[in-house]
């Protein structure tokens, strides 16, 4: 393990005890505006989940993954709400350190 991996490793850890291991990271601190307007025709996520079809972001996970994959490869960047949402993560993540 490289020094750097390491370190994030060691401040995860760290963070996890100081928050808790429920903490809970709302939509809108995830997808940034930032993040939307980088990665996709989107001003919010907001605008993204009305342009998907579904009225609020909890109703994304009701919906076939085909269908919101299909949405994802033609409106961002990214290949997959997989990925999308592992990217939303990462750049949460390094924000806090």
């Amino acid at each position: 393990m490289t020094k750097e991996k390491a370190e994030l490793k060691q401040n995860l850890e760290h963070l996890a005890e100081q928050k808790g291991s429920q903490q809970a990271v709302s939509y809108q601190d995830l997808f940034t505006p930032q993040l939307m307007q980088k990665y996709t025709r989107f001003a919010t996520i907001d605008f993204f989940v009305r342009e998907l079809g579904v009225k609020d972001f909890t109703q994304i996970e009701q919906m076939a993954i085909d269908q919101v994959d299909e949405f994802v490869k033609k409106e961002t960047k990214f290949t997959s709400w997989e990925e999308m949402q592992q990217k939303a993560v990462s750049e949460y993540m390094m924000k806090l350190f």
